[in-house]
């Protein structure tokens, strides 16, 4: 179901809902309503908290989909692509592939939603290419 689907189907059962409390609430009178409404009130507040709390966590799960080499010794290149819209060619000849460096000492960082090399040593390029909306060629080499 579409986002836009489900937000006309909310909407449509929070009007409900809000007529037909109103109705109640004037059939048992003000004195009742009122206690009902705090009780309510309070539901309503703690599914609140529950979204806002599954909201987050779902954004700290998103967020740690990013691309990344951490603590790595790599003798040859690193390429990293994310999110084209089109072609994408990187291509790099010539030469044998260096051996492998020793990694840079340190804390490497998370990668989070992005792109990174830390912590590491590599022998070759480093290619990141992200969010692009065309075509991308890299080439590197004789």
């Amino acid at each position: 179901m579409s986002a836009q689907v489900q937000a006309r189907w909310g909407g449509a059962a929070a009007a409900v809902a809000v007529a037909g409390l109103a109705v109640y609430f004037a059939l048992v009178g003000w004195d009742a309503a009122q206690r009902w409404a705090t009780v309510l009130g309070l539901f309503v507040g703690l599914a609140g908290l529950w979204v806002a709390v599954a909201g987050l966590r779902r954004g700290r799960r998103e967020a740690a989909a990013g691309q990344g080499v951490v603590g790595s010794s790599v003798g040859g290149g690193v390429a990293q692509v994310d999110g084209t819209c089109g072609n994408v060619r990187i291509r790099h000849t010539g030469g044998v592939a260096a051996p492998p460096p020793t990694p840079v000492p340190g804390a490497p960082a998370h990668p989070g939603d992005g792109q990174t090399v830390s912590g590491s040593a590599v022998g070759g390029p480093v290619d990141q290419v992200r969010g692009t909306g065309g075509d991308v060629d890299i080439e590197q080499g004789p």
